[in-house]
């Protein structure tokens, strides 16, 4: 039986369901972070990761809801999250922060391209769907630049990484000041 508002758009289902297993990975590799900072004395930047590897698990269960809700049949395929050819440990911290930051960009880039193919396909649904997931992003990529920036100048001197471990412990620096400025 076909669903009232039944996805059928086949390269629009092939973009999100790529994109939510690219936020799985994204969630596998936030949790490989933070076990290195946590085995490395930064609890505070590990919980950090930590929360973002589930923040974004929570992206990828809401992109499979949302196909399963649009009357997609779902394959959650393992090797689509598997760390193929990518880099997933570093020496320093602040390689680190780099990496997180370039994958938010990427999760960023994939997201508004999902959303311009959506509008192109008439497919106003989901076009709306990421539109939502994409200022969430947008976010997360003002956050990582801060703390990019952070860690590069926290890199010239050894030992002050500490300092920004105890920030994010502590919760007494908000990164988040996007949605702020939007208020």
């Amino acid at each position: 039986m076909k669903k009232l508002a039944e996805l059928t758009n086949k390269e629009i289902i092939h973009l999100l369901k790529n994109q939510a297993h690219l936020e799985l990975q994204s969630s596998f590799l936030y949790l490989q972070y933070a076990y290195w900072f946590d085995n490395n004395n930064f609890e505070g930047i590990g919980k950090f990761f930590k929360a973002e590897s589930e923040e974004e698990r929570k992206h990828s269960i809401q992109i499979f809801d949302y196909l399963n809700v649009r009357g997609v049949q779902l394959t959650i395929d393992p090797q689509l999250t598997a760390f193929q050819n990518m880099k997933i440990h570093f020496e320093k911290p602040g390689d680190y922060f780099e990496a997180y930051l370039a994958r938010e960009h990427l999760n960023y880039s994939q997201l508004d391209y999902i959303g311009k193919q959506a509008q192109q396909c008439e497919e106003i649904l989901t076009h709306k769907f990421i539109g939502s997931m994409l200022e969430d992003q947008a976010s997360s990529v003002d956050e990582a630049e801060k703390l990019y920036a952070k860690a590069q100048a926290y890199s010239a001197f050894p030992g002050l990484f500490y300092h920004l471990d105890a920030q994010i412990k502590t919760g007494s620096q908000s990164f988040d000041t996007w949605k702020a400025k939007q208020l």
